[in-house]
C-alpha cells in the first residue's frame, strides 16, 4: 500500500481534469430542457449548485463533483474529494446534510484494499462537517475517480448565488491559490509544496455561520477554471466588472516557485483561452506570476462579494474560522467602466 502513488496512475488529476469551460459552454448551448418554477437556479449562470424551492421557506441545494487523484495517498485523496464536493453547497450559502459516493475503481490495477483508506479519508471530512454518508455507486473503470453527490439546505432569502455582486462591493478570497501547480510538481517528483496544498484542500469551506451577520451579495468557490475563470463567470452573471489587485492575491507556500519552475497542467492553457478577451492587465506583470490567476484549483476557497463597509469585519470573522490566507483582493465596479468584453481588470494598488 505504501508503494502506491495514485498520481502516477492517471494523466491529470483533481479539478484540472475538468473539460475546458469554453468547450463545455459551446456543447451545451441550446440544450432543450424543462424548467419548473421550483428550480430557482439551474446551470444557466454556471453556478456551483442548483437551488430547488421546497415551498416551506427552505431551498434544497444539490450538487455533485468527482475527479481523478491529485495526491498519492489514498486517505488524503478521499479527504480532498469529500471537501471539494461539499464545498459547492457552502458556496450557495447552505449547509450540506447528506452525501452519496461516486467511485470508479480500477480493480485490475489497484488492490481493492485501497478503497478502505479512500473512504476513511472521506469520512474524516464528512464527519467533521456533520454530513451523513447515505449511500453511493461504484463501477470498475480504467482509472480511479472519486467524488460525491451532495444535498443540503438553505433558508430562502439567505441563499447565495454568483449573480448578485454590486458596484461598490469588495471581493474577499478565503484560501490561497496554487494547488494546480503544486500538484503538477508532485506528479513530476517535486513534493516541496504539497503539504500546504493538502492542508488547504482538506479545509472545509464552512464560513456560513460566521458570515450570517453580513450581506453576502454573491459567492462562488474557486475550482478547476481558476480564479480568473470563476471570477469572470461571477462578474458576467452579475453584470459587473471586477478590479483585482494581483499583489493582494494570497498564494500557498511553494506555489510561485512551482510556477517559475514550469510546473503547469493542460488546464492552465485552457483556462487562459477561456478568459481571453474578458481579462486585461493594466501593467506589466511577470508571465509566470500571471499563471496563478488561471491555476486550476481543487477544493479552493470562496470568492465573496459584499459591501465595502462590512469587508474588514467579515474578513476577521473568516480568519477566526481558521482561514489564515483570507484576503481582500479587489473591488466590484459598474460594468460600463470596463472596455468592451472585459470583465476583470488586474491593476496596481492605489
Amino acid at each position: 500500500m505504501t508503494e502506491i502513488k495514485l498520481t502516477q496512475t492517471v494523466q491529470k488529476g483533481g479539478c484540472a481534469a475538468k473539460l475546458p469551460a469554453g468547450t463545455l459552454r459551446e456543447v451545451l448551448a441550446g440544450l432543450k430542457q424543462s424548467r419548473p418554477a421550483e428550480l430557482l437556479v439551474g446551470h444557466e449562470t454556471m453556478d456551483d449548485a442548483c437551488l430547488w424551492d421546497l415551498g416551506d421557506g427552505r431551498l434544497l441545494v444539490q450538487t455533485l463533483d468527482f475527479f481523478t487523484p491529485i495526491v498519492d495517498d489514498p486517505f488524503e485523496f478521499g479527504a480532498i474529494a469529500a471537501a471539494n464536493s461539499i464545498s459547492d453547497v457552502y458556496a450557495m450559502g447552505g449547509k450540506p446534510v447528506t452525501a452519496m459516493t461516486i467511485l470508479a475503481f480500477p480493480g485490475s490495477t489497484l488492490p481493492l484494499e485501497v478503497i478502505r483508506p479512500l473512504m476513511d479519508g472521506a469520512m474524516s471530512v464528512l464527519n467533521r462537517a456533520g454530513v451523513a454518508l447515505a449511500g453511493g455507486h461504484t463501477i470498475d473503470d480504467d482509472t480511479l475517480k472519486m467524488g460525491f453527490s451532495v444535498t443540503g439546505f438553505v433558508n430562502k432569502g439567505r441563499h447565495w448565488t454568483n449573480a448578485g455582486a454590486k458596484p461598490g462591493d469588495v471581493l474577499i478570497l478565503t484560501k490561497g491559490l496554487g494547488t494546480g501547480t503544486i500538484c503538477a510538481a508532485l506528479k513530476k517528483g517535486d513534493a516541496s509544496g504539497i503539504q500546504s496544498a493538502i492542508a488547504s484542500m482538506t479545509t472545509i469551506n464552512d464560513v456560513i455561520d460566521a458570515l450570517a451577520p453580513f450581506d453576502i451579495h454573491a459567492a462562488t468557490d474557486i475550482t478547476g477554471f481558476g480564479l480568473a475563470g470563476h471570477a469572470v463567470q461571477m462578474a458576467e452573471a452579475s453584470g459587473c466588472g471586477f478590479l483585482i489587485i494581483p499583489e493582494s492575491l494570497p498564494t500557498l507556500e511553494g506555489a510561485l516557485a512551482c510556477l517559475e519552475a514550469g510546473h503547469l497542467t493542460r488546464a492552465h492553457s485552457t483556462n487562459e483561452a477561456y478568459v481571453k478577451g474578458r481579462v486585461e492587465w493594466q501593467f506589466e506583470w511577470p508571465e509566470t506570476r500571471r499563471k496563478i490567476v488561471v491555476d486550476p484549483q481543487t477544493s479552493g476557497g470562496l470568492l465573496l462579494s459584499l459591501p465595502a463597509c462590512q469587508a474588514q469585519e467579515a474578513l476577521k470573522a473568516i480568519t477566526s474560522c481558521g482561514f489564515t490566507k483570507a484576503a481582500v483582493i479587489g473591488d466590484v465596479v459598474d460594468g460600463s467602466r470596463m472596455n468592451d468584453g472585459i470583465r476583470i481588470s488586474f491593476s496596481r494598488k492605489t
